[in-house]
């Protein structure tokens, strides 16, 4: 038969591996969220690629002094696109190591 005191670290360690458990599916949401939106920004960028092509002439991207010109369509539109894209980018790959840094120093903490 088991003591008191035993039977108290088994249903630590039981709770301890739950939790762990629990943080791992939380890394793995956010891992396949992160991919899923990455994968959603690059096709959707595919897909209106051929669209804004198309409008543009042979002189608007012929010219190498605008890099971005295949965005610019008109006044700065395409400037614009592209730094709220860039934006938004930098505010996912921030909340993302945020969120991955507790976790760290948790496991630091178990062994």
């Amino acid at each position: 038969m088991r003591s008191t005191d035993e039977r108290l670290a088994a249903v630590e360690k039981r709770v301890k591996e739950l939790e762990k458990q629990k943080r791992q599916r939380k890394k793995r949401y956010i891992s396949i969220s992160a991919i899923a939106a990455c994968l959603i920004v690059i096709v959707g960028m595919g897909i209106a690629m051929p669209g804004i092509m198309a409008g543009l002439s042979v002189q608007d991207y012929s010219n190498t002094g605008m890099m971005a010109s295949i965005f610019y369509d008109g006044k700065a539109l395409g400037y614009i696109l592209i730094g709220i894209l860039s934006f938004a980018l930098g505010v996912c790959l921030t909340i993302l190591c945020f969120l991955l840094k507790p976790d760290k120093q948790q496991d630091k903490e178990d062994h």
